[in-house]
């Protein structure tokens, strides 16, 4: 019976730390968005011809945040979902890097896999 109780306190534990990860995603996805709602005039091609000065430092913050791999997996798939619905043009997030002067550690591309970051 103890050792019943044991694996299903483990099995609990471990549940609980993988939705505490699949939170904390949420998480950045999600301040991640908000960090960059300055870039949406320029992503969306509605106005400037160039981002802001705080677009630029949304973008530092973003990198900043996304020091792991999986952050940066997550921030990925997360972007990927978000653009379409959001009306971004894939050519003008392509230049936010250099228009920014930033070097980002992913490709910002439509055809991305996410999955090889």
């Amino acid at each position: 019976m103890e050792k019943k109780t044991i694996l299903t306190t483990l099995g609990l534990m471990m549940m609980m730390l993988i939705l505490s990860a699949t939170t904390a995603r949420a998480d950045l996805c999600q301040d991640a968005l908000k960090t960059l709602l300055p870039c949406m005039p320029f992503l969306t091609g509605s106005d400037p011809p160039t981002p802001s000065a705080n677009c630029c430092l949304g973008v530092i913050e973003v990198l900043n945040e996304a020091t792991t791999s999986e952050d940066r997996k997550a921030l990925c798939v997360c972007f990927k979902n978000a653009a379409p619905k959001e009306g971004v043009k894939s050519c003008r997030a392509e230049q936010l890097p250099d228009l920014c002067k930033i070097k980002v550690p992913v490709p910002i591309k439509p055809d991305v896999d996410c999955n090889k970051l």
